[in-house]
């Protein structure tokens, strides 16, 4: 009798934390713009794509976005605006990025042997719900060209590489 009575105590609260299971947004870089240019570093704006793949809307408050060029760290943007990604949709948003020069004349150095480089963005989002925020984390990677042919790919093991959408881990 008491593992019926616990059984359906507890009934209710597993059907809830079934509704937590979120899956990532997918995230991509769609343009990458300079603004201003020092000595040491370099800010600008880069263009994401967000893609939910949930039955649910996501609801943003914020997110860390690290870029990597052949591997190496070369800038973050940060942002605290708030960003709706509609249930099986994606929006673009735009994010303030800030390169640092030295880590980026590595990658620049190697510009001048390949045209294209590999590029990684490493996203840390915190998702608004009902119970409070959580932390989700997003990959995604592709290449680079300077003759502004880009093709991308999904992060190693992050899903079909036909689709840039499933680039997300």
């Amino acid at each position: 009798m008491r593992k019926v009575l616990l059984c359906l105590l507890l009934a209710p609260l597993a059907g809830g934390c079934a509704g937590l299971v979120v899956q990532p947004p997918g995230v991509s870089m769609v343009d990458l713009k300079f603004t201003d240019l020092t000595v040491f570093e370099t800010s600008g704006e880069i263009t994401l794509r967000l893609t939910n793949e949930n039955t649910s809307p996501l609801a943003l408050e914020g997110g860390v976005f690290t870029l990597f060029l052949e591997g190496v760290k070369v800038g973050k943007g940060l942002t605290s605006e708030r960003m709706e990604v509609p249930a099986f949709e994606s929006t673009t948003h735009r994010v303030p990025i800030y390169i640092n020069n030295l880590a980026l004349a590595q990658s620049v150095a190697r510009l001048l042997e390949e045209p294209e480089l590999d590029y990684r963005i490493r996203a840390r989002l915190r998702l608004a719900t009902s119970y409070g925020t959580r932390r989700l984390s997003s990959e995604y990677s592709g290449r680079f060209s300077t003759s502004g042919a880009g093709s991308e790919r999904p992060a190693p093991g992050a899903g079909d590489a036909g689709d840039p959408g499933e680039g997300h881990g």
